[in-house]
């Protein structure tokens, strides 16, 4: 699995569990979710209803399972990792023409 920079300096970061936990997976666009124009992901945090965010570790899990996903950038929802807006924020998948990537990325509260 390929990481960027982000995603070696976050990995360390992510807890890991001793006991299995069941998430269910859901893709939705943001505009699917009612911002067609984008949003803050606090803000998609906050407000859409019916949605939890994914643990740091489903961001793992994914990109080892999911080899062909529906998207060439997924950005998995998480809760912050740390409160600092300047710090890593959580992960995405990606694949571009040399395969699968899980990247780590850095976002202000402003960010859409």
């Amino acid at each position: 699995m390929r990481t960027n920079a982000y995603g070696d300096a976050l990995l360390p970061r992510v807890p890991v569990l001793h006991e299995p936990r069941e998430v269910h997976v859901v893709v939705r666009t943001v505009a699917e979710l009612g911002w067609p124009e984008g949003a803050e992901l606090d803000r998609v945090l906050e407000r859409t209803t019916g949605f939890a965010p994914c643990p740091l570790e489903t961001a793992l899990l994914l990109r080892l399972a999911w080899t062909d996903p529906v998207h060439p950038r997924i950005t998995v929802l998480s809760a912050r990792a740390e409160s600092d807006e300047t710090a890593l924020r959580g992960f995405y998948l990606r694949v571009d023409a040399e395969g699968p990537w899980l990247r780590a990325y850095v976002a202000s509260y402003e960010c859409v």
